[in-house]
């Protein structure tokens, strides 16, 4: 994003200049509630101005300032009674693609003055009302033609850590943290060679300065404190160790540079350590710690790679008593979400950044840093981790409790030389929590299709780990005898297997519909492990959304599907 003068520096140029004068390419103001113009009105001309600016570089939107006045006093009425959580979703609502503003309040003696900030986007943005604006110098100007051509075909992604920051110096740079780039560079993969070059050298060859000056990622990396402080007041990350859910007994703000950062977290994790010793049949003793840094890592490094520069919050580094939770400011971008992010290919919001820790070592450029996250933990015992994302935050869930019998059998399976992989784990750390699985409980663990899931559950069956129950795509999966002791207390034979959403059983009984002229209410019970009533909310919801329709009456009631639910 461009330098954008500080909000209140802007203010203090109202004495003598009026705010028409102090506008730029970056800078608009705008009065509210004056002259008698709707809310709506306003707020439509907040989201097409919001749109010009995520259209070119970004900007910053004033509101309670007018135009034309050449004192403080005069321009300054302020924006009073507007809420701004109203204001950030109403923008996010009325905007498409949605923008995510960042926005903040100034409480000037003379009125209350709201700050938007808008980042660049990735245009051609709109309202949702179909209007497209461009900024050009002062003006929003409408995006038509020519220019939305241009637009169209210039774009590109672009990448807040490699924007060139203003009045930053290579001096500002601290030679110590340079000196632990160096290092770790030189113990990664054919990296020596370039750790042996000087700072300055090193620092353009991974791309953090150049001759139009330094980037973000540079300070991130190596900056010094009042340099970080200065430039980069967003990289922060808030560490607390929870009683509960909403209080906590220690908190440490951790606003180093990257590399020092990750030494103070993985301290701060360290010391709340503890170890659970196993001993698999005929091998040596094994210690389970309830924190693998190896996974916290990987976690903290993509917040810190990926997370979203712009928004003024930081990250949250919270320890409890059963998980690790990490959020991150920003949420998923290019098509990833929770339900795929250990599939999707990688997509990076911050690039050069990400290369750097690459060179480091520290990032995989293939991006099998969520795969590894899961097979660590999986591989020690614990319960599979938890993505939960929406447009702002993403969030992960690291479990910590130890299922020792899990562990135990992994470490004696891969001892014994046979291969356990990530889908593996997956599958069989499943059965254990939930006593049997089939393929579309398996399809929504996997993050893979149907038929893809299936096959890894007969793979497991072939090898002796599982054993079926049923026929056909209706089969249920659960351990073999010899693994029984794996399997939940109480998870004997008769029980129905576990569902790990709701529209796993949608998805499974549409697809059995699909094959078959009808199924009846128990038929849906026996296959989903549902109750009589279950089954009829749910059947009444599928008929109210057209996708399935209610034949016959008493013992002869079953369902059909409609094949095509646009006739």
């Amino acid at each position: 994003m461009a330098s954008i003068p500080d909000p209140r520096d802007l203010l203090s140029r109202l004495d003598g200049e009026p705010a028409d004068a102090i506008e730029s390419q970056f800078v608009e103001f705008k009065s509210w509630n004056l002259g008698g113009a709707s809310p709506r009105t306003q707020l439509r001309e907040v989201r097409e101005t919001v749109v010009a600016f995520a259209n070119a570089s970004g900007g910053l939107l004033l509101l309670g300032v007018e135009d034309g006045k050449r004192t403080r006093a005069e321009a300054i009425h302020g924006a009073a009674g507007l809420d701004l959580n109203s204001l950030a979703r109403d923008i996010y609502n009325g905007t498409d693609p949605p923008i995510l503003v960042d926005i903040s309040e100034l409480d000037e003696p003379e009125g209350r003055v709201v700050a938007i900030r808008v980042p660049p986007g990735f245009p051609p943005h709109t309202t949702t009302d179909g209007v497209a604006k461009l900024r050009v110098g002062k003006e929003s100007k409408p995006l038509t033609g020519a220019a939305l051509t241009r637009l169209i075909s210039a774009q590109g992604w672009r990448d807040p850590t490699a924007e060139v920051l203003p009045d930053v110096q290579p001096s500002d740079l601290d030679p110590h943290e340079i000196g632990r780039l160096r290092g770790m560079i030189a113990t990664s993969d054919h990296g020596a060679e370039r750790a042996e070059r000087g700072d300055l050298e090193l620092l353009e060859a991974l791309g953090l300065i150049s001759p139009t000056g330094v980037t973000l990622a540079a300070v991130l990396l190596v900056g010094s404190p009042p340099t970080l402080a200065r430039c980069a007041p967003r990289h922060e990350v808030i560490f607390t160790r929870r009683r509960n859910d909403t209080d906590y007994d220690l908190r440490r703000d951790l606003r180093q540079p990257l590399l020092a950062l990750l030494g103070d977290a993985q301290q701060l994790l360290d010391q709340n350590l503890r170890l659970t010793t196993i001993q698999p049949a005929g091998f040596q003793r094994i210690e389970i710690p309830n924190i693998s840094w190896l996974a916290a890592r990987e976690a903290l490094l993509n917040a810190l790679t990926h997370r979203d520069y712009f928004l003024n919050q930081s990250i949250h580094l919270d320890l409890f008593r059963d998980r690790i939770e990490i959020v991150s400011p920003g949420g998923f971008i290019g098509g990833v979400t929770a339900e795929n992010v250990l599939r999707h290919p990688p997509v990076r919001r911050n690039p050069l950044l990400a290369d750097v820790l690459q060179h480091v070592g520290l990032v995989e450029r293939l991006g099998v840093g969520v795969g590894r996250i899961f097979e660590e933990l999986l591989t020690l015992g614990k319960d599979i981790p938890r993505y939960e994302a929406d447009e702002s935050h993403v969030r992960l869930a690291l479990p910590t409790p130890t299922h020792e019998g899990f562990a135990r059998f992994v470490q004696e399976t891969r001892a014994a030389g046979a291969t356990l992989n990530l889908d593996d784990l997956l599958v069989l750390r499943s059965v254990a929590h939930g006593g049997a699985l089939d393929r579309w409980s398996a399809a929504d663990v996997l993050q893979l299709a149907q038929e893809e899931a299936a096959e890894r559950l007969v793979s497991l069956r072939e090898r002796g780990f599982l054993t079926p129950q049923g026929r056909g795509r209706a089969t249920t999966y659960r351990f073999a005898d010899r693994y029984r002791e794996l399997a939940p207390a109480g998870g004997g034979a008769g029980e129905a297997p576990s569902r790990s959403s709701e529209s796993v059983v949608r998805r499974m009984i549409l697809t059995m519909l699909s094959e078959h002229d009808y199924l009846a209410n128990a038929d849906i019970r026996q296959l989903a492990g549902l109750s009589r009533g279950q089954v009829y909310q749910l059947m009444k919801q599928l008929r109210e959304e057209g996708l399935v329709e209610a034949r016959g009456w008493g013992r002869g009631a079953h369902y059909v599907l409609i094949r095509d639910p646009s006739k």
